[in-house]
């Protein structure tokens, strides 16, 4: 009897340990993918909102079933400035500014939200919250 409980509980102990092993695996799969991804220098931002105002259209959430338009307006400096997030018929008026490589917006709703980018191709870009979670992917015009 006592070599079945034994054998039981190996048992139990080696699939905890294999399910920790495999959440541990792909966190660092996530890890790896994050670290591929090349994040635009502030060089590279600077020059993709360096003329004029900027109209985007963005896709985030699951699918990219949250959608809308973004309109930057340079009216504050050549690098920030006020913003409508137009979301059906719904616009929300905010703020938007480059520091270094990271773009901020402050649509009234918390505290800004930085994002470090990356371009897919040319003015299309994903947006990564805080550098590492993927938010939203926009095309700009």
């Amino acid at each position: 009897m006592k070599s079945w409980i034994s054998i039981i509980s190996v048992a139990i102990i080696a699939l905890v340990a294999s399910g920790c092993a495999m959440e541990k695996a792909d966190k660092m799969e996530k890890m790896d993918k994050m670290s591929s991804v090349k994040f635009m220098t502030a060089k590279e931002v600077g020059k993709a909102f360096a003329k004029g105002s900027k109209q985007c259209s963005w896709k985030a959430g699951k699918k990219g079933k949250d959608k809308g338009t973004d309109f930057y307006y340079k009216d504050i400096s050549a690098m920030s400035g006020n913003a409508d997030r137009v979301l059906g018929k719904t616009t929300l008026q905010g703020k938007w500014s480059i520091t270094g490589d990271t773009l901020s917006l402050n649509f009234g709703i918390g505290k800004p939200q930085n994002y470090k980018l990356a371009m897919v191709k040319k003015k299309t870009y994903t947006a990564y919250l805080d550098g590492k979670k993927k938010k939203m992917t926009f095309k700009c015009k």
